[in-house]
């Protein structure tokens, strides 16, 4: 007990930890630990606690500790909706974090409109946040799955156009609003940028037997094929695909995690060098010191999965709150952390293009993406050129 009493006296003379009995910022974390999404999800959710330990262990936020409280909503409505509504009426959030699968997000967001708490979405927001109204609580960290905003659907045929500039494209989406939005923008997109559309049919999620998609794709012959189904059809999809004779350019999001990757590329019949990862953060086998400031709080503060860049993303979610209640100060309210989080301009040290940028009109910012290759040789996703940014007016939004 005296030991304990020591280190406490010495982390606050020291300034390396929150005051003694100093009250606490209480943030929410709507998560998936153990919902059909969970391998985009979980790996987020610990990149932000494992952030936030760090903010704590050297003194916390204008001297007061960041409490996290995370709760599974397994990225089904009613149980997001139930513990959106816990985090914000018994736990008093100051913000909730996350929201898990789209479709589960609508209930949680009714709920903070309503109440006001700011939103930091993680991996995907439904809302369009790019242009907003007074009263929006909700921030964008990764990609907006709305069919009126949807940059990654863009950035799909931007990639295959700089691949084969003249070629055709084909692509699949989980049947799903989000999927379905994504893959057919795709389509739309490519075909304005000349590429012929050779295929386009989404897959229902949970699908077992995916040769009838594979076929057809076989059959279409695409010089590129972007499939932008949940993580668990990625690999079964490339088997799919080799056995129908097909592998050429294949093109994934990354709902698929590096290490899951990995593992299904050595079960290939190929070397899997026609397989390409596409994300807005950079992949963990980037040499960048953020990463190894994320493997050092994964040893200290512990972690259950392999890093990753949807990692980054959490970490990245961590240091946003970290910066908007140094700009909100103590005492802070829902209200005064909303202000806060529209002055934000984080440099992500690598982890992304650019900035995260907000304003009181708009809640997303720039957007950026990079393309990556497996390379056999080196058992790793090597970038294919560099970041580029997808805009609101390259994309006719402006």
């Amino acid at each position: 007990m005296s030991f304990i009493l020591a280190v406490l006296f010495c982390m606050v003379l020291g300034g390396t930890g929150p005051a003694a009995g100093a009250e606490p910022y209480v943030i929410g974390y709507v998560a998936d630990i153990t919902g059909m999404a969970r391998a985009n999800y979980a790996p987020e959710t610990e990149g932000c606690r494992l952030y936030i330990e760090t903010v704590n262990a050297r003194g916390g936020v204008n001297g007061h500790p960041i409490k996290l409280v995370v709760e599974d909503g397994k990225s089904q409505p009613a149980a997001s909706g139930a513990v959106a509504k816990k985090l914000i009426v018994e736990d008093k959030a100051l913000a909730l974090l996350g929201l898990g699968f789209s479709s589960a997000q609508p209930p949680v967001i009714e709920l903070a409109t309503k109440d006001k708490v700011p939103v930091i979405a993680g991996f995907t927001l439904v809302r369009d946040v790019h242009k907003v109204q007074p009263g929006e609580v909700c921030f964008n960290t990764g990609r907006i799955m709305n069919p009126d905003f949807l940059p990654a659907a863009y950035a799909y045929a931007f990639v295959a156009k700089k691949l084969h500039p003249n070629g055709t494209y084909a692509a699949s989406g989980y049947d799903t609003p989000g999927g379905r939005a994504w893959s057919k923008l795709g389509c739309v997109y490519a075909e304005q940028m000349g590429l012929k559309v050779v295929y386009h049919e989404d897959i229902p999620p949970g699908t077992m037997d995916l040769m009838p998609w594979a076929s057809k794709v076989a059959k279409a012959n695409p010089d590129i094929y972007a499939n932008d189904e949940g993580g668990e059809i990625f690999i079964p999809m490339a088997k799919a695909l080799e056995k129908s004779g097909w592998t050429k350019d294949l093109l994934y999001p990354d709902f698929v995690s590096e290490g899951d990757l990995v593992k299904g590329i050595s079960g290939l019949m190929t070397k899997g060098e026609w397989v390409l990862w596409l994300a807005p953060y950079a992949s963990a086998y980037e040499n960048l010191p953020e990463y190894e400031k994320i493997r050092e709080a994964m040893k200290k503060f512990g972690h259950q999965y392999p890093l990753s860049a949807h990692h980054a993303q959490g970490w990245t979610i961590g240091r946003i709150v970290e910066q908007a209640l140094k700009i909100a100060g103590w005492p802070c309210d829902r209200e005064k952390l909303l202000s806060a989080l529209e002055k934000i301009n984080l440099d992500t040290n690598g982890l992304t293009g650019g900035p995260i940028k907000y304003s009181p009109t708009d809640h997303s910012g720039p957007t950026f993406w990079k393309l990556y290759r497996w390379n056999d040789g080196k058992k790793a996703l090597v970038p294919v050129g560099d970041w580029f940014e997808v805009t609101a007016k390259m994309m006719g939004k402006e």
